[in-house]
C-alpha cells in the first residue's frame, strides 16, 4: 500500500494572535493531508499559545513549542529549531500571516523524483484585505543564483518545499543576521545548483501578505544591525560571483556595498565601515589593479573621513575578472 510522505510544516510566530488562524486554517484546508505543522513561538506575549491550542486540541497535526536559549531569539532561531523536531520527508517552512491555497502542497509533493532537491511555486503578493497586488513570479533566464539575485527568480520562504535529506548537514538559516535572513539562506542554496534538481510548479500557490507600513517605517530607519546582514550577504554573494566570474552579478553586488559604505558614515556606523573595508581588502588584496580600492576604504576609515566624490570613482570603478 503506497503511503503518502509526511511533510512537516514549519511555522515561527511572535505576537500573531490576531492573523495566525488564518494561517492555521489555510493549512487544515490542504488538499493533501499527510502532514504535521510545527508552531515555534518565539516569545510571544498575546494569546498566541492559547490560540494554537485550540487547534492542536481538535486535531493532533497541530503541535506548539517554544523556541529554546540554545537558538538565538527571532524567526531565524524559530525556523532552525522547528527543522530540528521535524519528522517529515519534506520541510516546508511557512510564515504565520500568510495563506496556502488548497494545493500549496499537493502540487509541488508530486513533482518530486530521486533526483529533485527542492520544488518552488508562484504566489501572489496580497494587502490586508487580502486583495492581491502583483505575482510573485519565477522565470529562469540564465541560471537560479543569477536569477535570483536579480528577481526574475521570485522565491520567498514560503515557496520552497524542501526534500529534508537535501538540507540535513547544511547551514540553515543565519541566525546571527537581523535582515534579509532570506536572501542569504537563498543565495547560499542556489549558488551552483544544477538545473536538473529543482522543479517548478508554475502557479500561484500561496498568498504572501504585505505589511506596508511596517515594511516602509523600517526601510527608513538607520539600524546598523539591519546594515551589518545586508552587507555581509552582499559581500559573500560578491565572492560567489567573482568564482563565477559574471561581470553582471559582480557589479550588482559591488555597487550596493559602496552605497552602504558611504551610507554608514552619515549615520556614524563605524563598525559597518570598518567591515567592509576589511573585506574588500581580503578579497583585492592579490589582485594588484585593485589596490586603489583598497587604498581608498582603508584612508577613509582610518581618518574617519568622506567624500562623495571618491564614493562616486569607487561605485562607478570597474571591476573584471
Amino acid at each position: 500500500m503506497f503511503v503518502q510522505p509526511l511533510v512537516s510544516i514549519i511555522i515561527p510566530t511572535f505576537n500573531r494572535a490576531h492573523l495566525i488562524g488564518e494561517t492555521l486554517d489555510s493549512v487544515l484546508a490542504q488538499t493533501y493531508t499527510h502532514w504535521e505543522c510545527i508552531v515555534v513561538d518565539d516569545g510571544s506575549t498575546d494569546g498566541t499559545q492559547a490560540l494554537v491550542t485550540n487547534y492542536i486540541d481538535k486535531d493532533s497535526r497541530f503541535q506548539f513549542h517554544k523556541r529554546p536559549n540554545s537558538h538565538l531569539a527571532g524567526g531565524n532561531g524559530a525556523r532552525n529549531y522547528g527543522f530540528e523536531l521535524s519528522q517529515g520527508d519534506y520541510i516546508q517552512w511557512f510564515d504565520s500571516d500568510d495563506l496556502m491555497l488548497p494545493h500549496f502542497i499537493s502540487l509541488k509533493v508530486i513533482l518530486f523524483n530521486n533526483n529533485i532537491d527542492f520544488v518552488v511555486c508562484e504566489g501572489a503578493l496580497v494587502n490586508a484585505e487580502l486583495k492581491k497586488q502583483m505575482s510573485l513570479t519565477i522565470k529562469v533566464k540564465e541560471y537560479i543564483f543569477k536569477d535570483y539575485l536579480f528577481w526574475n527568480f521570485q522565491v520567498i520562504t514560503n515557496s520552497v518545499l524542501f526534500k529534508k535529506s537535501f538540507l540535513k548537514g547544511k547551514l540553515l538559516f543565519n541566525e546571527n543576521l537581523t535582515k534579509g535572513q532570506e536572501t542569504e539562506f537563498f543565495s547560499r542554496l542556489f549558488y551552483k545548483i544544477h538545473e536538473d534538481s529543482y522543479a517548478i510548479a508554475g502557479q500561484e500557490l500561496f498568498l504572501y501578505r504585505y505589511h506596508e507600513h511596517s515594511k516602509t517605517t523600517q526601510n527608513e530607519t538607520y539600524i546598523e544591525s539591519y546594515k551589518a546582514s545586508i552587507s555581509y550577504t552582499y559581500i559573500q554573494n560578491l565572492k560567489r560571483s567573482i568564482a563565477l566570474h559574471d561581470l553582471g552579478l559582480i557589479r550588482f553586488n559591488y555597487e550596493p556595498l559602496m552605497r552602504l559604505y558611504y551610507e554608514a558614515y552619515s549615520f556614524n556606523d563605524v563598525k559597518n565601515r570598518k567591515y567592509i573595508t576589511k573585506e574588500m581588502s581580503r578579497l583585492f588584496i592579490d589582485k594588484p589593479k585593485y589596490l586603489d580600492i583598497i587604498f581608498l576604504l582603508n584612508v577613509m576609515t582610518i581618518f574617519r573621513f568622506n567624500s562623495y566624490k571618491l564614493y562616486v570613482y569607487l561605485r562607478k570603478r570597474q571591476i573584471n575578472f
